[in-house]
């Protein structure tokens, strides 16, 4: 389990980033006022230019502005209609969609349902409707309620079939690049496409003929219908020209290397130590249940601060982007807010505080109740920022 998802995790350049392909473009600057990004189970407060609320306005929420809503009209009869989003314009971009072709065929709704008490950490494939290479700089994904993250890699190779792959099997394919992924149902990155004016210039390439490879993890642990399991991610595209700037990636790993016995608490710790001058765009704490808090730290000075392990946020760090402010007595999500400059000797430290109530020993697994996980994942521009406690100095197993 280690190996596979560790390489799975090193493939992604960011789970969070707008791309990390050294190819990249953007949408123009904007006048955009700041948007707020919201806490777990916050109502969304991002709105359009009437001031009507607008999910594509928000960085990242769980719930949809309307959550009795059916904006594509599916009608599938399972949890989670809301959350689908229309595609693109013709010419404007593509959709790629993981999911059932058919709500009424029973055989395509028995590939992607989840049944009370299941939890599937499982790979696939979506088939990518670009023949040919193009560029982008704005994506959104949307995820039914019951899915915990999405790492996505792009892939080629023959005989790459729709859908997911047997059970221990990862990415099927060659590896070509990264492609944004998430851990919140609802993201869009940037909010509304719209960039902030350093940030003009950043994208990724899309190439043509590849498909994407889907890590999700997803679980109906708590509910007693089943739910399925469904990925919608529209691709804006934008010219070539409009690259400019290059991302890089930031992920720290802390573990846990050795177990956590149960019904103890500990504080995993790790640090890597900043080679360049650059910029980090944006940071995102992946862990699961057993982790209270998941923190950040530039040097000395707190940038980042999650308390929820069902939606760990993703925070931006640009000149529009106003994040919810830090207060760790009351336990509330929140960051800094504007760009986060970093520079050669800067240290990055990231804490997650563990308190095992289980009767398991927790070990470095990807299962929600059973394992835990301590990954700061981000991107940047100027310097990509690597690192970790591993043991011996190496690195997890297969991540090489």
């Amino acid at each position: 389990m280690v190996s596979r998802f560790a390489t799975a995790l090193i493939a992604v350049c960011s789970i969070v980033a707008a791309g990390c392909s050294s190819d990249a473009p953007t949408h123009g600057s904007s006048t955009k006022k700041p948007v707020v990004k919201e806490a777990d189970g916050a109502a969304p407060t991002g709105t359009d230019a009437g001031g009507a609320c607008d999910d594509n306005a928000l960085a990242s929420s769980t719930v949809p502005c309307n959550p009795t809503g059916n904006p594509c009209n599916i009608n599938s009869g399972y949890p989670g209609d809301e959350y689908c989003i229309p595609p693109p314009p013709a010419g404007k971009g593509i959709q790629i969609h993981f999911g059932p072709k058919s709500y009424t065929d029973p055989a395509e709704i028995a590939k992607y349902i989840m049944n009370p008490g299941e939890e599937f950490n499982a790979y696939g494939i979506a088939n990518i409707d670009a023949l040919d290479d193009h560029y982008y700089n704005y994506t959104q994904i949307r995820m039914r309620p019951g899915s915990h993250h999405l790492i996505n890699t792009l892939v080629t190779g023959d005989d790459l079939t729709e859908g997911y792959v047997p059970d221990g099997v990862g990415c099927p394919g060659t590896p070509v690049g990264g492609f944004p992924g998430t851990q919140n149902l609802i993201r869009n990155m940037p909010p509304n496409g719209v960039e902030a004016p350093e940030n003009v210039g950043l994208g990724s390439k899309l190439p043509g003929n590849a498909k994407l490879c889907l890590n999700h993890h997803a679980y109906n642990l708590n509910g007693d219908k089943p739910i399925l399991r469904e990925v919608w991610i529209n691709v804006w595209f934008v010219d070539e020209a409009d690259v400019t700037q290059k991302t890089s990636s930031v992920t720290i790993f802390a573990g846990p290397w050795t177990g956590i016995p149960p019904h103890t608490s500990t504080v995993l710790k790790a640090n890597t130590t900043v080679n360049g001058d650059g910029r980090i765009i944006n940071m995102f704490g992946h862990r699961h249940v057993a982790t209270d808090r998941f923190a950040v730290w530039k040097n000395d000075e707190l940038v980042y601060d999650s308390w929820n392990w069902q939606e760990s946020v993703a925070y931006d760090y640009d000149s529009m982007t106003q994040n919810p402010a830090l207060d760790p007595d009351k336990k509330t999500d929140g960051a800094t807010s504007g760009i986060l400059p970093v520079t050669t000797g800067d240290k990055i430290n990231i804490e997650c505080d563990v308190n095992n109530q289980t009767d398991n020993t927790l070990y470095f697994k990807n299962e929600l109740y059973t394992g835990e996980m301590c990954i700061l994942f981000g991107s940047s521009v100027g310097v990509g920022i690597q690192g970790g406690n591993f043991p011996g100095g190496g690195v997890p197993p297969g991540a090489e």
